[in-house]
């Protein structure tokens, strides 16, 4: 008599992991979706903009600070999902002559730098902001305070910052784990 032997149920650990993980894959998604609806609006708005000013006279006040404050919010936004996502531009030149162990090693250096140059410009970009801030700034178009616009190198460099760090204990996680198992020669 055989008994069929099932997978054994997930550990609390890996089910926990695995639900953040795809919160993380969801939030990733949502927002790549978000930068390209910021984007689309952002042409249409010069659109209008060129419309107004060519076909009718009319200019709109404050509408190309505007487009540019959100491409800055979008520049900012999106280094956090390339670096989460790892598809930042790299040179391939070293990874490529690496085993799946050395590749690790390097995802690790790659992140820790990462971490730390961006950790470091969040908190240059905090003592600007907080300077524009106490004095009051306010940009000439729209009037706005210009602690919103310079906030988006804040959060973005903050937000990488830490998105990287993570990345680096993960990696360091399946180092101390023994690393990925070498690729079989058949592709599993």
């Amino acid at each position: 008599m055989s008994v069929a032997l099932s997978n054994p149920p997930k550990s609390r650990m890996a089910h926990a992991a695995s639900s953040a993980a795809l919160v993380v894959r969801n939030l990733l998604a949502g927002l790549r979706v978000l930068l390209g609806v910021v984007l689309l609006l952002m042409v249409l708005v010069n659109v209008l903009n060129a419309a107004g000013r060519y076909g009718f006279g009319i200019a709109f006040t404050g509408s190309d600070e505007l487009v540019v404050y959100a491409m800055i919010w979008v520049v900012m936004t999106g280094m956090v999902v390339v670096t989460a996502e790892g598809t930042h531009l790299s040179l391939d030149a070293l990874q490529s002559s690496l085993g799946p162990r050395g590749k690790l090693r390097l995802a690790l250096l790659n992140n820790i730098l990462v971490a730390a140059s961006c950790g470091y410009a969040a908190v240059q970009s905090y003592g600007f902001v907080a300077r524009v801030g106490r004095i009051g700034q306010v940009s000439m178009g729209l009037g706005i305070p210009t602690t919103i616009p310079h906030s988006a190198l804040l959060a973005g460099f903050a937000l990488t910052a830490v998105t990287a760090f993570c990345l680096a204990v993960g990696t360091i996680a399946t180092i101390a784990r023994g690393g990925p198992l070498e690729e079989q020669e058949d592709g599993r």
